[in-house]
């Protein structure tokens, strides 16, 4: 919260998910797995979008291909840059292109 981040967490009928914003960096997108599958995680991400100051950009660890298939079919690409997380296990980032 000191850095600036916005949590925002998304309620229908009861928590359903969250996701946060610091500048045009997007982290934090969950959706509770009993309501995945049903566009909360798109309507999560187009709210976050919306909330970015530039490019809206995100990191994903290198082993989540569903997050990688989710986030591309949403128009972000990689951009190469990658970061490593602990030993053997890296993150790339997207941006939306």
């Amino acid at each position: 919260m000191r850095s600036g981040t916005a949590f925002y967490m998304l309620v229908d009928g009861g928590p359903v998910g969250i996701v946060s914003v610091t500048g045009d960096l997007i982290e934090d997108l969950y959706v509770l797995p009993e309501k995945q599958g049903m566009g909360y995680g798109t309507e999560l991400l187009k709210f976050a979008v919306g909330k970015c100051e530039g490019i809206p950009t995100l990191w994903i660890l290198e082993n989540n291909v569903m997050a990688a298939e989710f986030y591309r079919g949403k128009g972000f690409r990689e951009t190469g840059r990658i970061g490593s997380v602990a030993d053997g296990l890296d993150e790339i980032e997207f941006e939306l292109k």
